[in-house]
């Protein structure tokens, strides 16, 4: 998510309009309107500052990148709707006869 898209994000779910928004932060209405278009990109400061004038927290965190369903997703991009749906649905019955043998199988 880009800045602009998360500024805009926060304003709206604070009910606010550019213009309240900019007066919360001491800005003008078109400062507010480049960022929310990404023609001008705040630092993380300002960006969290934007999100605090809404009301609102921005919390960040680290985890290892995973990227173990790449392959998948591009496997799927490349099939038509009928392929990804009849993939679907062998996993589907995959998943519902391991379910079955493990309900037969003694605890």
């Amino acid at each position: 998510m880009m800045s602009g898209d998360l500024i805009k994000e926060a304003r709206l779910r604070a009910g606010l309009t550019q213009v309240e928004l900019g007066a919360r932060l001491g800005k003008a209405q078109s400062v507010i309107a480049r960022w929310e278009r990404d023609d001008v990109s705040p630092s993380l400061e300002t960006v969290r500052d934007v999100v605090r004038a809404c009301g609102l927290g921005l919390t960040f965190f680290m985890s290892k990148f995973d990227d173990s369903n790449v392959t998948i997703i591009d496997q799927h991009l490349r099939m038509t709707p009928a392929e990804r749906f009849a993939d679907l649905m062998a996993r589907v019955q995959f998943h519902d006869r391991r379910a079955k043998q493990g309900a037969n199988s003694p605890d």
